[in-house]
């Protein structure tokens, strides 16, 4: 919001975002998603709903984009109130919606933007590959905001609050980064709670090389869907079928090992 020049009222700017963050959350509850919890952020609000990291790409997708939609919708009406009537409080209500809804697009973590890019990518590579490329650009934008702070610092024009929002972009990926190997693995855990809960679960297949570690395996684990594995030798024959699970027990058994000796423990 600072960096586009938002220039509204604190008030009117954390109410809206409030209503922002209950778009989210009656998407998300009318998806079959609940449990509500609101922190107050250095750069505004965030909203963690219960088991949200189980919804599919499109449902997150979905849930993401409408918070700026409520925001864009609720300055277009605004905007006419203030064209019919010259208010300046209804060009003050306008400006705060438009500033919300364009500065949580920005596609870096935690605003929604970041998780609409990751969704988009979702659909086309792994899960953690998706998360992974995300975080990048997401440390990236952090780190040219930053720059666009020290510049302005140096010309006498410091703005904290813009070091601020560039520093805890920069934290919050990180941390995302850090989180994504323990998301992979409660996903695995959790598999048998949501099939029974929905009663299906979409399947994975995936081949892999006999010589290749556990670890390996469990880092193409896609969240969210059941991942079977076909063991390839250099022939390219099957020599065995894994589960995932079967991969989570070995770890915690052997440790990380090859997963021809595996094969050859069973």
């Amino acid at each position: 919001m600072v960096v586009i020049g938002f220039k509204g009222e604190l008030i009117p700017a954390f109410i809206f975002a409030l209503v922002h963050e209950m778009a989210h959350y009656l998407t998300a509850k009318k998806l079959g998603y609940t449990g509500l919890d609101m922190n107050i952020l250095p750069i505004g609000t965030a909203l963690y709903i219960k088991d949200l990291d189980e919804a599919s790409a499109i449902e997150d997708i979905i849930i993401s984009i409408f918070g700026p939609l409520t925001n864009f919708l609720l300055a277009f009406i605004f905007y006419f109130l203030w064209v019919k009537l010259n208010s300046s409080v209804f060009y003050c209500f306008y400006f705060t919606n438009f500033a919300l809804g364009v500065f949580n697009l920005i596609p870096a973590y935690p605003l929604d933007g970041g998780r609409i890019f990751r969704d988009i990518l979702w659909r086309k590579y792994i899960f953690k590959t998706a998360n992974k490329i995300t975080t990048h650009m997401s440390i990236t934008i952090g780190i040219l905001l930053m720059l666009f702070y020290f510049i302005l610092f140096l010309r006498g024009k410091p703005n904290f609050n813009l070091g601020v929002i560039a520093v805890f972009i920069v934290v919050i990926s990180v941390k995302e980064k850090e989180r994504i190997a323990y998301l992979i693995m409660g996903d695995i855990i959790k598999k048998r709670y949501k099939f029974l809960k929905r009663g299906y679960i979409e399947n994975r297949s995936i081949s892999i090389y006999y010589k290749k570690d556990l670890l390996t395996a469990v880092g193409l684990v896609d969240k969210n869907k059941y991942n079977i594995f076909l063991v390839l030798d250099d022939n390219m024959d099957v020599v065995d079928i894994l589960y995932e699970e079967e991969l989570i027990n070995a770890l915690k058994e052997y440790g990380n090992m090859s997963i021809n000796d595996f094969i050859n423990k069973k």
